[in-house]
């Protein structure tokens, strides 16, 4: 799982001084500056990317990315200079200077180590950028000079829409594949009063608990609900960790290990099931299971019936879970396999047998019975649907690991019959 990330109130002192004036300020009339700096990036938002001065900014980005573009820390935090961050900490905000251009922008950077390291060395964590301080450029070509129409025509409806009609907040969602979830917050003004309406732009990587939270206030609590536990599910059994990722669930990395553990979980289980001697389940024999029991889960089948919460956010989530047949399935195979294993070996003496015929004899034992596994893995299916009843807490990753064991048992079909 990812480090959990801790708000560190940076020993910096600071005297926060804002700079009066604008920087080298863009000539909206010269569209092909705009068209050339559009060209370079993405024209979705939810790239993260934006153009100052012909450079290419990509967000969440190392705050060397700014540091090799003339922008430096404000020389108003004492301690700059010796400073260090904790690992997994984030920083309080502060400025960061282009004093040739009369320009600043304001972040937080975290450090994404283990072990404690300058500012410099950090991810930038969340940016803010006045549009009237820095003329950036966004994908499409979007600047300062576009209203909220105009904006939300270019980058389709927000995740979060707030303001009214003069002011649009949009927050749109996205993931970075290294640390997790992002967000880009637009601020645009369009009154008599505003000279350039899109004034305002903020990036920012999302916890899970703050992503959590915004998601059911967008989605509503069932459906974030639904959408939480078919991500997990998706990521568990199908290889698939977009939904998972997305919700900051975990970063892809954590995904799959998630994914490997629940396909070692089961090839564990099936190899228990043949009864292979551990010491004859070699590397290539777990690894042709693990293949198979990738096969056999991908075909497990789920879905949500309903979730009933109180005003606390707490209640149950009625589930329908698809058990693999497996085990039913290469039952008869593995009876006939073992048959023919016995006949095979039955005029042996084993009292005598020297060391290198019981080898041998492992060895065949255990290739019967993978063999088995490899072939029936195509016929794999589930079993009648089993329904189950869960406790939630949407404000505890809805789900107890108790209740997570007992889906993946369930799913497995790993639950013991009831006498």
């Amino acid at each position: 799982m990812k480090k959990v990330r801790m708000m560190l109130c940076l020993v910096m002192i600071m005297a926060l001084s804002f700079a009066g004036c604008s920087g080298m300020n863009l000539d909206l009339d010269d569209e092909k500056f705009i068209e050339e700096g559009a060209a370079k990036i993405s024209e979705e938002i939810t790239s993260g990317q934006f153009v100052i001065d012909g450079v290419i900014y990509q967000f969440p980005m190392p705050l060397t990315d700014w540091l090799s573009n003339g922008w430096h820390v404000s020389s108003t935090y004492d301690n700059v200079a010796d400073f260090r961050l904790d690992p997994y900490y984030i920083s309080t905000e502060f400025e960061l200077f282009d004093e040739e251009n009369e320009r600043y922008v304001r972040m937080t950077v975290y450090n994404d180590s283990a072990e404690a390291a300058p500012v410099e060395e950090c991810m930038v964590y969340s940016l803010y950028i006045s549009t009237t301080e820095v003329d950036v450029v966004f994908p499409q070509g979007i600047t300062k000079r576009n209203k909220p129409a105009e904006i939300l025509e270019a980058y389709g409806e927000p995740d979060v829409k707030g303001g009214d009609a003069n002011h649009l907040e949009a927050t749109y969602y996205f993931a970075d594949n290294e640390l997790g979830q992002c967000y880009v917050e637009l601020g645009v003004h369009d009154n008599d009063y505003t000279i350039h309406p899109f004034s305002s732009v903020r990036y920012g990587m999302v916890d899970p608990e703050e992503y959590w939270d915004a998601m059911v206030a967008q989605k509503g609590v069932e459906e974030a609900a639904k959408f939480y536990f078919d991500a997990a599910m998706k990521a568990s059994f199908y290889a698939d960790y977009e939904d998972y990722v997305s919700m900051n669930m975990d970063s892809p990395e954590g995904a799959q290990e998630l994914y490997d553990a629940e396909i070692e979980y089961f090839a564990d289980c099936l190899l228990y099931y043949i009864d292979i001697t551990e010491e004859y389940i070699t590397t290539d024999v777990r690894n042709r299971v693990i293949e198979v029991s990738k096969e056999v889960l991908s075909k497990v089948k789920w879905d949500v019936k309903s979730v009933n919460v109180n005003a606390f956010k707490e209640g149950t989530m009625t589930v329908t879970l698809y058990p693999t047949d497996f085990f039913y399935v290469i039952d008869e195979e593995l009876y006939a396999a073992s048959d023919d294993f016995n006949a095979k070996y039955a005029d042996v003496d084993f009292e005598t047998m020297s060391y290198e015929e019981y080898d041998a004899f492992e060895k065949d034992y255990t290739e019967m019975m993978v063999a088995v596994l490899e072939k029936m893995a195509s016929s794999a299916g589930t079993l009648d649907a089993v329904e189950k009843v869960y406790d939630v807490d949407l404000e505890d990753t809805v789900l107890s690991d108790a209740a997570w064991d007992d889906v993946d048992d369930t799913i497995m079909d790993l639950v013991a019959e009831e006498e």
